[in-house]
């Protein structure tokens, strides 16, 4: 998978939730690094992965880690990567950025000061799908002249082992919500269009489901292009779907990320289909080889590094507090 890395990196994870796991698994196969896990619960199982943990913070710490990988429920990535930071350790933060915009601003000063390096993890950047469009947009003379998104799912069959109004999904304290907990819809948005200007539009929750969050949005989203286009999300779909669609002047593009197919349509009526064999897990494993390819040449410039991955959580919290007001 990845090129040959001597170096012996020390990585320390908080969390090993299902998200966790995949990670901590991926870089076991792949690499030869030490791997230990911060894990608050004294009363939990042990962990199956074959890795040492800690259950005090100073113990865990002790180790000198060279990278923390913020993998815990979402309204503790802040406070553990503001730890973390304050003692040096470089950050791979998983999506979404937090639950609210505090103490955000602290720790990209902490970053800053320390010049630490950082990676905010959206493995859809890796996908097939994405990563053809952009190359797709980036080769085009003219720009876009508008697009639609649309994810729609049904949330009870997103862990069939879990109730569902049980989830941090359901609770919006946690971080739940469609806004953050499909934030990679806003975030491949900015990879593919560049930073977003501004974000409008409608968020409710209005189906039955058994939660405190929002469950629907209908975003207007503009750019300092000039480019705008319309985001929807939700939570209660019985058909599942993940599509983006773009139009140019001369040409229509339309990926299906559950499909793994990009359609294209010229203006002349000419229609042909791209479909690629990839699927999920795949993305998981590209993103920690760039990763790590990344940090070993320590490249801050490293795309969704914290202070630009900020930009665009700063958009949805401002447009996710705007729905709240309206409520």
């Amino acid at each position: 998978m990845q090129e040959k890395i001597l170096e012996k990196l020390r990585l320390l994870f908080f969390g090993i939730g299902s998200i966790g796991k995949k990670h901590i698994n991926i870089i076991k196969e792949n690499y030869d690094f030490e791997i230990y896990a911060y894990r608050t619960n004294k009363g939990q199982e042990k962990n199956g992965l074959n890795i040492e943990e800690f259950t005090c913070l100073d113990d865990a710490f002790s180790i000198k880690p060279d990278v923390a990988f913020i993998t815990n429920p979402t309204f503790l990535h802040i406070p553990t990567a503001l730890e973390c930071a304050k003692r040096n350790i470089d950050l791979f933060i998983e999506k979404p950025l937090s639950h609210s915009i505090e103490n955000a601003y602290e720790l990209e000063s902490e970053i800053k000061k320390r010049n630490l390096f950082t990676y905010v993890a959206y493995n859809l950047r890796f996908h097939q799908v994405i990563t053809n469009l952009k190359d797709i947009i980036s080769a085009k003379k003219e720009k876009p002249i508008f697009f639609k998104i649309v994810c729609s799912s049904y949330l009870p069959n997103w862990r069939l082992n879990q109730n569902y109004s049980n989830s941090y999904s359901a609770k919006k304290e946690l971080g739940g919500g469609v806004s953050l907990d499909l934030s990679h819809e806003f975030d491949y948005i900015s990879y593919l269009f560049g930073e977003i200007k501004s974000i409008s539009g409608y968020c409710d929750k209005i189906s039955d489901l058994e939660i405190e969050s929002e469950d629907i949005i209908e975003a207007q989203i503009r750019f300092d292009s000039d480019l705008k286009g319309n985001l929807h999300l939700d939570y209660f779909s019985l058909n599942s779907e993940r599509i983006i669609q773009i139009y140019y002047n001369d040409e229509y593009l339309e990926g299906n990320l559950l499909k793994n197919s990009i359609k294209v349509i010229e203006k002349n009526g000419k229609e042909r289909s791209i479909n690629y064999q990839c699927n999920i897990d795949d993305t998981y494993k590209l993103q920690m080889q760039y990763f790590f390819k990344q940090y070993l040449k320590k490249n801050h410039n490293i795309m969704n590094n914290f202070s630009e991955a900020l930009k665009t959580f700063n958009k949805i919290m401002e447009f996710k507090n705007t729905c709240q007001d309206a409520r």
